[in-house]
């Protein structure tokens, strides 16, 4: 499975200009790619007042949806991110994507709003865990940003597993140690790999640097490196099932539990 992460600069409230930044950088994407992630809310930013969200949110069919089913189809590979999507009866969401080429796509909407912002505020929080999404035979999901930081939400479990978490994200530099060790976290305890997408360039809330987003694997190490100022790595499903089989976490833990 290889994956790529697209660290752009986002213009802020302008889904316009940044449609078309992302269809340039995804022509840019090496053709045997399976999976590319974008940041969260990729078209617009974090929009923090309630006008501005009311006039760019869009629709499960609108025309944000309707350019990642395009380009899933046209370039062959899977996109994954968030966008600024609404129900269309006042509510908006942070709502993340999984489009595959087939044009099947897969929405969560971020559970857990950012409170040092206005985001817990304008936004909705949304109500369902993150999906089991399988895809080429492997099973993802996907959270957003700020969900990394409560482990519950992306508990692995013996009875449904799943292979590789996405996180795009909006996370600024000055906090980039906390991002890096919270993706490697959840690397660790859940047996996963971890891709986290963040966003490059400067908004309100602080600086975003490339450098800061990248995959990881079960053991917390970083697999990625950096070609054309895109993010690559290539997953190995083996690699994966003999981590667990060597060192048999969930196991163990519930042997424990069992003993004390």
């Amino acid at each position: 499975m290889k994956i790529c992460a697209i660290p752009f600069d986002i213009v802020y409230a302008s889904p316009e200009e940044n449609i078309i930044a992302v269809e340039c950088a995804l022509r840019l994407v090496e053709p045997d790619t399976d999976l590319v992630v974008l940041p969260e809310l990729f078209t617009t930013a974090f929009v923090p007042d309630i006008d501005s969200v009311e006039k760019l949110a869009e629709s499960n069919d609108g025309t944000t949806v309707e350019s990642l089913r395009r380009w899933a189809k046209s370039f062959g590979f899977a996109v994954a991110g968030s966008f600024l999507a609404t129900d269309g009866a006042g509510h908006y969401f942070n709502r993340g994507f999984f489009m595959e080429p087939s044009g099947t796509v897969t929405f969560y909407d971020k559970r857990h709003l950012f409170p040092l912002s206005t985001e817990d505020k304008v936004y909705t929080p949304g109500r369902d865990m993150a999906p089991r999404i399988s895809y080429l035979g492997w099973v993802f999901r996907i959270v957003i940003c700020f969900d990394i930081r409560f482990p519950v939400w992306t508990r692995n479990r013996p009875d449904d597993m799943y292979d590789v978490l996405i996180v795009p994200s909006n996370w600024p530099h000055s906090r980039a140690d906390q991002f890096k060790i919270l993706l490697a976290a959840r690397a660790v305890e859940n047996q996963i790999y971890v891709v986290g997408a963040d966003r490059s360039g400067k908004d309100a809330y602080g600086e975003y640097l490339n450098s800061d987003s990248g995959i990881y694997d079960n053991l917390g190490k970083p697999v990625h490196d950096t070609r054309k100022g895109l993010i690559y790595a290539v997953l190995d499903k083996e690699s994966l099932h003999e981590g667990r089989r060597r060192f048999p976490a969930y196991v163990a833990t519930d042997k424990w539990s069992i003993e004390l």
